[in-house]
């Protein structure tokens, strides 16, 4: 026996979206993704306390981009330029951690 589907389509069918998946988006599984938590303001980079950042260690930094430093052995949070750690010595502890990606600010 055949049967037929009868009726009519939602209307809203066509406004169908796909489940959002942050754990996808934002590569959250991957190896070299991290997720930092600020301690304290920074009013020249826009940063606040308590924003997270997801931060990709495998990407090579472009000019102008958000990075995580380590200078000195602490983080900073800065803006890439070609010139920084152009001396970049293992033995001196400075270092590019990684790239900023995503800021994720919570409002409550």
């Amino acid at each position: 026996m055949d049967y037929k589907i009868t009726g009519f389509q939602s209307a809203c069918s066509e406004y169908h979206e796909d489940i959002l998946s942050l754990d996808e988006r934002y590569r959250i599984g991957a190896p070299s993704i991290f997720i930092i938590e600020a301690s304290g303001d920074s009013h020249s980079l826009g940063i606040k306390n308590k924003d997270k950042f997801v931060i990709d260690r495998a990407l090579k930094p472009q000019k102008g981009e958000l990075v995580l430093l380590v200078v000195s052995g602490e983080f900073k949070f800065t803006y890439f330029l070609p010139t920084q750690l152009t001396n970049e010595n293992p033995d001196s502890g400075d270092f590019i951690w990684g790239v900023v990606t995503t800021l994720l600010r919570e409002f409550r």
